[in-house]
């Protein structure tokens, strides 16, 4: 497993144990080059990290401790554990996951719901993706592979691969 796959996977346990918004959130607001608490601001997909930050800061001193951070993560994996045994079942996980996940999926629901209708109509669901192999093939070969995303990247750097 290469860094960035580790390291994504890490971002994804954490957030799975009751701190998904705010690692995903800290992790977004860091891809960009944020730099300290820049983070709090909206990340890409518009979620406001102060309303976790606000849900984690239980006296609201604005500032969170590392009691404050277990006790949330406690409270939220006693909350799924729906058999008390201590443990996640997958089904019991699922339930924190979706918990934990829903802000984002309220997110991209009403970034993809472009009349704001409560429905996503098939042209909508379609619009992101329509095109995109135009779009994002950097080598012109007519797909898109990890090449494409270097290429991408490299120029973003001031770097180019021509080979």
């Amino acid at each position: 497993m290469n860094t960035r796959t580790k390291t994504l996977t890490a971002i994804a346990v954490a957030a799975a144990l009751g701190g998904a918004t705010f690692a995903g959130i800290s992790y977004a607001g860091h891809r960009g080059g944020g730099h300290g608490m820049d983070f709090l601001d909206r990340g890409q997909l518009g979620l406001s990290a102060m309303e976790v930050f606000a849900a984690v800061d239980a006296d609201g001193d604005g500032k969170l401790t590392q009691a404050e951070i277990d006790k949330f993560r406690n409270d939220r994996h006693a909350a799924h554990d729906a058999n008390g045994d201590g443990n996640l079942s997958l089904d019991e996980f699922a339930g924190l996951w979706h918990e934990t996940t829903r802000p984002l999926t309220v997110r991209a629901f009403q970034m993809l719901d472009t009349d704001g209708d409560g429905v996503i109509a098939r042209a909508e669901y379609d619009r992101p993706l329509a095109g995109i192999v135009q779009r994002l093939d950097r080598n012109r070969d007519g797909g898109l592979s990890l090449r494409d995303a270097r290429h991408d990247r490299d120029d973003r750097d001031g770097w180019r691969d021509d080979d």
